[in-house]
C-alpha cells in the first residue's frame, strides 16, 4: 500500500509540472475567466458524449486553466484522484489535445504564466498543511479508493475502444495537414498584442521609457 501511494504522490508532482503551462489569470472578472466555449464543442464531437456530461467535469478541468485551483486540487487528495479519474477518459483527452492548439487557450496560458501574485497564491494553497495531513490520511479515505477502483471499470475500456473507432478522436493529429489550420495560429504568433501580458509583467515601475536629454544631463 505504501508503494501505491508513493507512486500516486509522485504522479501528483508530475501533474503539477506538466500542467504548469495551463495556468490562467482568473482575476475574478467575467471577461478574464476561461469559459471553455470551444471545449464543449470538442467534447460533444465524441460518441455518446453530452453537454451535460461536460458541465459535470468542467469544474475539475479548471485546474488546468487556473493556477490557484490547480494548487487546491493537488493539495486535496480527494480532488486530485477525482481529476485523475476524469482524465482517464478519451473524451477528456480529446478536449485537452484540441484546446491546447487554440489561440484562445494560448491567451489563457500567457496571462496565467505572467500573473506572479496569483502564482504565489497558488503555491501557498498547494503547500497548505491541512492538505498535507489529508494526504497522510489518504489510505484510510474510502472516496479515494473508489476513485482508484473506477479505473478498473470495464465501461471505461469500452469507451476507449469506441474512441479509437471515431475519426474525430484523431483530429488533433490530422488537422496539422490542413493549410487553413495554420492561419489563425500564425496570426496569433505574429500579433504583438498576444505578448502584452508578458511585456507588462517584465516592466519595472518607475523606469523611464524615454532616453534622457543629453544637453540637460550635461548641464546638471
Amino acid at each position: 500500500m505504501k508503494r501505491i501511494f508513493t507512486a500516486l504522490f509522485g504522479a501528483a508532482i508530475v501533474t503539477i509540472a506538466t500542467a504548469g503551462a495551463g495556468l490562467s489569470a482568473g482575476t475574478g472578472k467575467p471577461d478574464s475567466e476561461h469559459k471553455f466555449e470551444k471545449a464543449v464543442g470538442y467534447y460533444t464531437q465524441c460518441k455518446q458524449a453530452s453537454r451535460k456530461e461536460f458541465e459535470d467535469i468542467k469544474p475539475y478541468l479548471r485546474a488546468f486553466t487556473d493556477s490557484e485551483i490547480l494548487g487546491e486540487t493537488v493539495n486535496d487528495p480527494e480532488k486530485f484522484f477525482k481529476l485523475m479519474e476524469i482524465l482517464n477518459d478519451p473524451r477528456t483527452i480529446h478536449v485537452m489535445m484540441n484546446c491546447a492548439t487554440e489561440p484562445v487557450m494560448w491567451d489563457t496560458w500567457m496571462r496565467g504564466l505572467t500573473n506572479y501574485p496569483k502564482l504565489m497564491s497558488a503555491m501557498v494553497k498547494m503547500m497548505n498543511p491541512q492538505g498535507m495531513m489529508k494526504w497522510m490520511m489518504a489510505p484510510m479515505n474510502p472516496k479515494i479508493w473508489r476513485s482508484m477502483l473506477s479505473h478498473m471499470d470495464p465501461a471505461r475500456y469500452a469507451r476507449w475502444t469506441t474512441a479509437m473507432t471515431n475519426a474525430d478522436f484523431y483530429k488533433p493529429l490530422t488537422d496539422f495537414y490542413k493549410p487553413e489550420w495554420y492561419e489563425p495560429r500564425l496570426a496569433w504568433l505574429a500579433d504583438p498584442k498576444s505578448y502584452d501580458p508578458l511585456v507588462q509583467a517584465l516592466q519595472i515601475p518607475g523606469l523611464a521609457t524615454t532616453a534622457p536629454d543629453k544637453d540637460k544631463t550635461a548641464a546638471e
